[in-house]
């Protein structure tokens, strides 16, 4: 077996001589090391004629002969002082930075300048993947947003290794390096290469710019800088020959009618079951799959018709009023499982396991939106039927039948009426109406 490879690169001693040297004039000896099979030289200030170096001396790194005079050790002691300094300096370096030297910072070291970086040398991704992971640790993201946002710098890094446009690795750049034209490319490269459309690679953006953002406040970047890549999402264009419709698939009232006469009328029983736990999330105010799976016997007050649950998204206290319909699911289920409401969820499962929540999450809203997106044919729907159809369904109906956008942002459990307001405008026109009515103009 060979000697294992060093981490860090070690220096040697070389002669700078040109053609123009003449022979018999003292040459400088340089300090050399090889980065990524670039040589990086620095002057030792120490000057020797060739006659009197040898090549193989200090172990194979150089050294002057005993030609060179009596001072000749002293020599050979400085150039070994030297070399060894810089070793420890670079094999310092390296320790805290694994994979990550470059010639410029060869260079910056051997001028004794190691942090003329503004950025310390810290690689982007990793910059924005820990800073997501700060986020969860502090519960400010959840789960999906944060394995959202390590994927979408995993293609990062795939598109800085497709494209070449990695620095000191294939894959990697460091903070300072980012850029307005290196959001452009991967943004042209995301549409062109990875056929995504715009609402994905803004939503691929929005780690890569929350991670900016902390540098700027760090100052490893400049404010402008920051400034410009804040601006870079793509905004969506309206055509004014066109007027299309809202996004947010739900059901109407009809169609709500249909759903509950098929449940009635259908045979399979773990069919029927998963209709049950969709119109109850929609009867309990529009709940979320997670929140359903995680439902807990200890949630439900009967004496009070209430839910009062954590919700596993925004880690925030709701208290809900449950409805007739709602609470005549609940008694349907009463004495089937200990502990979870719909036995979606072992007894012993812990909830604060949040790797072992978001696998189980994946498994469980697959299976019930494929048995959904079943029936939803079979209703001859236009979209398909999904778990999260039954939230939308409870506010555009909620909307529709006159309750405050504050109330319903209220029993979504969203953090902000704002962010009602942004999903379900599009189904306030009604409401302006029946408002606009109340007031009295005079005619001509």
């Amino acid at each position: 077996m060979g000697k294992a490879a060093r981490p860090f690169p070690t220096g040697h001693f070389r002669l700078y001589k040109t053609r123009q040297t003449k022979n018999d004039r003292p040459l400088v000896v340089q300090i050399e090391y090889a980065v990524k099979s670039v040589a990086v030289r620095r002057s030792t200030g120490i000057s020797v004629k060739e006659k009197d170096w040898n090549p193989n001396e200090n172990k194979g790194r150089g050294g002057v002969r005993a030609s060179y005079g009596p001072d000749y050790r002293n020599i050979n002691s400085r150039l070994t002082k030297s070399v060894s300094e810089f070793d420890s300096k670079i094999a310092s370096w390296c320790e805290k930075h694994p994979d990550r030297l470059t010639v410029e910072t060869m260079r910056a070291l051997l001028d004794d300048h190691p942090t003329t970086r503004e950025d310390k040398g810290i690689d982007f991704v990793s910059y924005v993947s820990d800073l997501l992971k700060n986020e969860l640790d502090r519960n400010k993201i959840g789960q999906s947003v944060y394995r959202n946002g390590l994927s979408a710098m995993k293609i990062f890094r795939e598109f800085l290794k497709s494209e070449k446009r990695g620095t000191y690795a294939p894959d990697s750049i460091y903070i300072s390096e980012i850029s307005t034209e290196l959001i452009e490319s991967h943004i042209k490269w995301r549409r062109e290469i990875k056929d995504n459309s715009d609402d994905t690679i803004n939503h691929a953006l929005t780690p890569i710019l929350k991670g900016c953002q902390q540098a700027m406040v760090m100052g490893y970047i400049p404010v402008a800088l920051n400034a410009a890549i804040q601006k870079m999402r793509i905004i969506k264009t309206v055509s004014l020959q066109k007027n299309d419709e809202s996004s947010v698939k739900h059901l109407s009232k009809k169609e709500l009618e249909c759903l509950i006469k098929f449940y009635t009328e259908d045979k399979e029983a773990r069919r029927k079951e998963y209709i049950e736990m969709f119109l109850f999330a929609l009867y309990a105010c529009g709940l979320r799959v997670i929140d359903i799976i995680t439902l807990q016997w200890s949630d439900i007050d009967f004496d009070k018709r209430t839910l009062n649950k954590i919700q596993v998204k925004t880690k925030n206290r709701n208290v809900i009023p449950l409805s007739d319909q709602a609470m005549g699911i609940l008694e349907q289920w009463k004495g089937r499982y200990n502990r979870f409401v719909f036995g979606l969820l072992d007894d012993d499962f812990n909830l604060d396991d949040t790797d072992a929540l978001y696998r189980v999450r994946n498994t469980k809203t697959r299976g019930i939106n494929q048995a959904l997106n079943v029936i939803g044919e079979k209703l001859g729907l236009s979209f398909s039927l999904t778990f999260h159809v039954g939230r939308h369904t409870f506010a555009v109906l909620s909307l529709n039948n006159g309750m405050d956008m504050t109330m319903v942002s209220q029993l979504l459990g969203h953090s902000s009426t704002e962010i009602t307001e942004k999903v379900y405008a599009h189904f306030m026109p009604a409401r302006l109406r029946e408002e606009l009515s109340k007031i009295k103009l005079p005619s001509l």
